[in-house]
């Protein structure tokens, strides 16, 4: 999950960033990054729409508050994920109206945590996550079984409906997809699913669909360690569920 934090007091902001993560990684999901910030405006200052899977802020901070940073977010994001960390809950029925997922009430412990990632749903949000192309489409990630990069074109292959396909450069399509660490490039201009592996022979990936993918030399090391970390994460998920 892509996360920001942002609290005005470095202690809370620390505490809740190293939570975040040590949750994140004993039940075994692949976080690409918690970033932190001291204030609503350093944030919104580099947002961009569909950037954050999940925005956990504080509603008294200097300057822009949480609840009018949130009113700024909804405009232009309905899918992103808003936690309110706060000593009070005098601000329900705010958060309520820009469509806040959980409230989180300090001191905030390890628990509570672990509660509220319990209710925002990991996996049934995970499942559904997809990410805006330069076109406009939408492109659910856990739907894409590889992508094809040729003659500018980038071809998603999607084992649920029509594949994708978008004028984009493989750089900024890898710079789009592959911050998820199930998305890994394996040769020049393929990009692999992860969860879409039904083969690891070595050399190459077997996908679900049939294709066999094969690794390039100078990338192979590199890719197999990534594939192999990440079934070592799926498995210790699976046992710790």
């Amino acid at each position: 999950m892509k996360i920001a934090v942002i609290d005005d007091e470095q202690m809370e902001l620390s505490y809740l960033s190293e939570t975040i993560r040590g949750y994140l990684s004993e039940a075994g999901y692949l976080a690409n990054r918690v970033d932190t910030f001291q204030c609503a405006e350093e944030f919104l200052e580099v947002w961009e729409a569909h950037g954050y899977d999940l925005i956990l802020m504080d509603i008294y901070m200097e300057g822009l508050s949480g609840i009018d940073a949130a009113r700024r977010i909804r405009c232009m994001d309905e899918e992103v994920r808003l936690v309110f960390c706060t000593v009070s809950n005098g601000f329900a029925s705010e958060s309520y109206e820009v469509g806040a997922h959980y409230y989180l009430q300090k001191p905030v412990s390890k628990q509570s945590i672990s509660e509220m990632f319990k209710r925002l749903k990991l996996e049934e949000y995970e499942s559904g996550r997809f990410v805006v192309l330069p076109d406009g489409q939408h492109m659910v990630l856990r739907n894409i079984i590889y992508t094809e990069y040729s003659n500018h074109i980038v071809t998603a292959y999607n084992k649920k409906g029509e594949d994708i396909r978008t004028r984009i450069t493989q750089t900024e399509f890898e710079r789009l997809i592959c911050g998820y660490p199930y998305f890994w490039r394996c040769a020049k201009g393929i990009v692999v699913n992860f969860y879409e592996v039904v083969e690891f022979g070595g050399h190459f990936f077997g996908m679900s669909n049939g294709k066999k993918l094969y690794m390039s030399r100078r990338r192979e090391k590199e890719v197999q360690n990534a594939y192999k970390e990440f079934c070592f994460e799926q498995m210790r998920r699976e046992i710790g569920g």
